[in-house]
């Protein structure tokens, strides 16, 4: 599978980043924050993301920021796409140190999320679907790129993605030295929470509808709930295992995967990735060159969210990922599943960090651990944290002795 994805970045990256370089020769905003994260951890390497967040920001119209880059004639508004792009920024953020780059981007940061505000009708702080292409999930089934939920209706998945991005932005702004906006936005996201839960969620089933009316239920409106902290603790919980064990209602597709991965990560369940995978397994069987975008007899590999697994492997099963901006700090948290032995390696802007790890019995592990002299973090092994620094050290939980550092 890592194989797999890393051919298929490949493909795409040698067409600078565009979606579906054979089909399409374009960009979309959904599918890019994807490919860019996969492309930075496979290689370490910034100046394509940074070249996708300044194509886009090129392509913004006088309402949210278009969702195509290299479209031709053809302008297509893609409303959650644009938060998507604000995602790209704070992503890029967290794991590059790059202010100057970054601060061009805030005015128009500024003009998506005060537009989606306006989008806000009626007496609770809500989004219903918009007259664009309010694309969430590419199912064949439900029809491509169809908002979920009824029309005319409060959307939860549109307003939930909207806090989670506010969120986001927040932080941005206080980095960078506007706390007002932040504070506006932070109330904002807290107060569309407060009412989606208020007016969608349902205690029979303990699950997030699609909107007020309780007529469909999605795996997206629960997972935005997660992320955008509209439930928290072990209420989140709670909500993560409904939202895997019913199979009743609307399950995310590869696209939407990489949302699903991050809320079971928040939630603190992602010992459950690695049966995850299973349903891409049959992947392996079959003589393709590169991952597809969904399983079916008649595949398509036109869109790049399916390497999403490879980014995973360095993040969710090695445990790589920044505890601070400009990756400053290192959080290494593995997952290994029922694997044995997982060794892995990111390029860090400060040197490379290389994982290794061997179980030990049923809950234990040794983790030999080499990461630059200037860095700092903490491993987390089974709700127990071990600070990390500069250079070579080995870590063991074990039943006999649970921790025992060695430098």
């Amino acid at each position: 599978m890592w194989t797999l994805g890393c051919r298929h970045i490949q493909y795409a990256l040698a067409k600078i980043s565009y979606d579906a370089p054979y089909h399409e020769q374009s960009q979309y905003t959904g599918e890019t924050p994807i490919q860019a994260l996969t492309a930075l951890y496979l290689s370490g390497e910034e100046h394509l993301i940074k070249k996708v967040i300044l194509d886009f920001y090129h392509s913004r119209s006088s309402g949210p920021s278009t969702s195509q880059y290299e479209s031709g004639n053809r302008l297509k508004v893609i409303p959650t796409f644009s938060l998507f792009w604000v995602s790209m920024i704070y992503d890029y953020w967290m794991h590059r140190k790059d202010d100057i780059f970054i601060t061009q981007f805030l005015p128009a940061i500024q003009g998506i999320l005060d537009w989606h505000e306006r989008q806000i009708k009626g007496d609770q702080e809500t989004i219903g679907i918009m007259n664009w292409w309010t694309a969430i999930d590419f199912d064949k089934c439900n029809g491509w790129g169809n908002s979920l939920g009824s029309e005319g209706s409060k959307s939860a998945i549109l307003s939930l993605q909207y806090a989670y991005t506010l969120e986001q932005a927040a932080k941005l702004f206080i980095a960078f030295g506007d706390p007002e906006r932040a504070k506006r936005y932070t109330n904002l996201a807290e107060n569309i929470n407060n009412d989606i839960i208020s007016s969608c969620f349902c205690n029979e089933k303990a699950l997030i509808a699609d909107s007020p009316e309780k007529l469909s239920y999605s795996q997206h409106a629960n997972i935005w709930a997660i992320l955008s902290n509209a439930v928290k603790d072990t209420k989140a919980k709670e909500l993560m295992v409904n939202l895997l064990e019913d199979k009743s209602i609307q399950q995310t597709t590869f696209y939407y995967k990489f949302y699903l991965i991050l809320a079971l990560k928040k939630t603190g369940l992602h010992e459950h990735y690695y049966a995850r995978l299973k349903p891409e397994t049959p992947l392996l069987s079959t003589d393709l060159l590169k991952i597809p975008e969904e399983l079916s007899a008649n595949y398509s590999d036109r869109n790049e969210w399916g390497t999403q697994p490879n980014y995973d492997f360095l993040t969710t099963i090695c445990g790589i990922t920044p505890a601070a901006p400009a990756f400053e700090r290192i959080r290494i948290q593995p997952v290994m599943g029922d694997l044995l032995e997982i060794e892995g390696s990111i390029k860090h802007p400060q040197g490379s960090i290389v994982v290794k790890y061997q179980r030990i019995g049923k809950t234990g592990i040794r983790a030999d651990i080499d990461i630059p002299e200037s860095l700092q973090g903490d491993f987390l092994w089974n709700n127990k944290i071990l600070p990390l620094r500069g250079g070579k050290q080995m870590i063991e939980f074990s039943l006999v002795s649970e921790l025992i550092p060695e430098y």
